[in-house]
């Protein structure tokens, strides 16, 4: 399962939000404006960045191993770092292996790229103005000002909690954390976002980058949440919780009024750097890691543990650590996980009485999924708006210890019309063989001269994204919908 920074910040603000009692304003060096930052001081942000630093990097998929450009996205990080205000930090600059369209920073420092983000990115600027960005939030506290703001908020219950505990009644001092880490994990407002772009465009104009490099990738970013929307049949204006864009709710004109608004002169003969930065991207992984499986169109590969599974027509897979999901436009979704096993004998038994003890099932029935022992049944229930839904569960025997499980949900109203697509996606499981699974590549991330014989339609058909892979193209490459292809530089293609 892949987390966004506000999944993420829940459990690290639950361990400091009561670091010290609130009443402390200080100037920040950044902003030049008053701060309140409570008791949370420097040195608290430093080492709340180091204590969470590595469960971060666990939770996004770890760094990603390529030696060369994790050294290429720190230096450029510590290049624009040298022009910060709080230099007692100790800058880290990580390189996320996950497909992600995001970038993170946690105070103290430490500043995060996805691999997702890289591959959208067409220059060492726009890299830059991105590092830039989430420097502008490590400088200017805003996790401590929002941790500060909470304690305040709830002092009443601190001095309750604290209170009854004294009295030997129960604190609740859990709850009360999260609770606590709740008002301080939203989204930067947008007054935050647009002081992090003001300070970034400093920090990249004192570097020598192209300022503007910010507003040129924040399209690049806005087309590929759109054409993302698409896929999912959302709103063109919808964004996925996981994507840059929700995390970091900017728009074109407030980022150029930042770079109105920083004031500094614009560096001499200002680096661009595409050349260089499309020779460190060529060749990255580009979309799932292998260790997680494939989503390639509507089909879904696992060569580590040789199986795969096809989902019906207009349902968009989504791979996660822990689950895969796919959904359709109406409401529909099918998730695939795996369980443990842990007394039953059978899977009509492990899907009754362990997989749902508490939900009798209906029409519940022994089946063999391409010569593996599995077993399905079905419930009505409702859901949480009041609606009917339909849930049916198959169990496929994974090993002696464990199982693959689908769950199929959706509307009662539709369960007629997608009955005969879920049957199709349950038998279309199977084992792959040793040969089969060797054969499965990953995708990368490869640069191109463009040919004359070239076209859209050719250099995109091995993206994974079926019928939007034009569009997918389109984006990777800063091509509007209609421009034809150029001819005179360097293309992205993904290939195995």
């Amino acid at each position: 399962m892949k987390y966004d920074r506000r999944h993420f910040l829940a459990g690290a603000m639950a361990s400091t939000a009561l670091v010290g009692l609130p009443g402390c304003t200080t100037v920040n060096q950044a902003t030049g404006r008053s701060s309140f930052t409570g008791m949370y001081s420097v040195e608290d942000d430093i080492k709340l960045g180091s204590q969470e630093h590595p469960k971060l990097v666990e939770q996004f998929g770890g760094e990603y191993e390529n030696p060369r450009l994790q050294r290429y996205v720190a230096e450029t990080g510590k290049k624009l770092a040298r022009g910060t205000e709080y230099q007692q930090f100790p800058y880290q600059f990580t390189l996320l292996n996950t497909p992600i369209v995001n970038a993170f920073a946690l105070p103290g420092g430490y500043v995060y790229l996805s691999r997702g983000l890289m591959a959208l990115a067409s220059n060492e600027a726009e890299m830059a103005g991105v590092l830039s960005h989430e420097l502008g939030h490590v400088n200017a506290r805003h996790t401590a000002e929002r941790l500060s703001a909470a304690q305040m908020a709830q002092l009443g219950m601190v001095l309750g909690a604290v209170g009854g505990a004294a009295l030997g009644l129960g604190s609740g001092a859990a709850q009360l954390s999260q609770q606590i880490a709740m008002l301080s994990i939203q989204s930067y407002s947008r007054k935050q976002e647009f002081e992090a772009d003001t300070l970034g465009v400093r920090y990249m104009s004192r570097a020598g980058y192209e300022p503007d490099a910010m507003v040129t990738f924040l399209s690049t970013l806005r087309e590929q949440s759109v054409v993302d929307a698409k896929m999912r049949g959302l709103p063109a204006g919808s964004v996925d919780q996981f994507n840059m864009m929700s995390t970091h709710p900017r728009t074109k004109d407030r980022v150029e009024k930042a770079i109105q608004a920083a004031a500094v002169a614009r560096p001499k003969n200002a680096r661009i750097g595409r050349e260089t930065y499309l020779a460190k991207i060529d060749g990255m992984l580009f979309g799932d890691d292998p260790n997680q499986g494939y989503v390639k169109g509507r089909l879904f590969q696992h060569p580590g543990l040789r199986f795969q599974f096809q989902v019906p027509e207009g349902f968009r897979l989504m791979n996660g650590r822990d689950q895969v999901v796919a959904q359709n436009q109406s409401g529909a979704a099918i998730i695939f996980d795996t369980g443990k096993i842990q007394r039953s004998r059978d899977m009509s038994s492990y899907l009754q009485d362990e997989w749902t003890p508490k939900t009798p099932l209906k029409d519940v029935e022994r089946i063999i999924i391409n010569g593996q022992e599995a077993a399905t049944g079905w419930v009505r229930g409702q859901s949480k708006n009041g609606g009917t839904v339909d849930l049916r569960g198959v169990a496929i025997r994974r090993n002696a210890q464990s199982v693959y499980r689908m769950l199929f949900v959706n509307p009662a109203k539709d369960s007629a019309q997608l009955a005969q697509g879920y049957k199709q996606t349950t038998y279309s499981f199977r084992r792959l063989s040793q040969a089969e699974a060797s054969k499965i590549k990953p995708l990368r991330l490869l640069l191109v001269p463009a040919n004359k014989s070239d076209s859209i339609g050719g250099l995109s058909k091995t993206l994974p994204y079926g019928k939007y892979n034009e569009s997918w193209f389109r984006v990777l490459n800063d091509m509007k919908p209609n421009e034809r292809l150029p001819r005179n530089r360097r293309l992205k293609v993904v290939a195995t």
